[in-house]
């Protein structure tokens, strides 16, 4: 059986990054928010939901370092049915996943939450969608002032 440990130095380096980029996110967000306007909100909500995908992408990378002297564990346990099948393992960093390769050519995941890579992507593609419309506002042009308003 052959194996391909996750190591350990690039996944503590990804949670590291992961950690910061999420809390300095949030601290962006709220602070953004609580600038109002519809470009700060949007730009709050973008730095938000990029600090939840950053915390899902540490969740993810914890599991791995968990797992890590634990590979084939991580396999028997996340299916003991097709254990005696397993032939490799595979380990991926972006986004975080343990796969049990089986000799019949298929594979299971093991060690990752199943839900953490959907979260991810759509908390990136919120992320990014968010972002464009902050610019987007932020680009608009302002209406000029009405003259009678400057004397109120």
């Amino acid at each position: 059986m052959t194996s391909s440990y996750p190591a350990a130095l690039p996944l503590l380096l990804g949670i590291v990054i992961a950690a910061v980029t999420a809390f300095g996110l949030v601290g962006y967000g709220f602070s953004a928010i609580g600038r109002g306007g519809l470009g700060a909100v949007a730009r709050g909500g973008a730095a938000l939901a990029g600090a939840l995908a950053a915390v899902a992408y540490a969740w993810g990378l914890v599991s791995l370092f968990l797992d890590e002297s634990g590979t084939t564990q991580a396999c028997q346990d996340a299916n003991l049915a097709l254990y005696g099948q397993v032939s490799s393992y595979s380990v991926s960093y972006l986004p975080p996943a343990l796969d049990c390769r089986l000799t019949s050519g298929g594979s299971y995941t093991a060690a990752v939450p199943d839900f953490l890579t959907p979260v991810m992507t759509g908390c990136a593609v919120i992320a990014v969608t968010l972002a464009l419309l902050g610019v987007a506002e932020h680009r608009r042009p302002t209406p000029p002032e009405h003259p009678e308003k400057r004397n109120t």
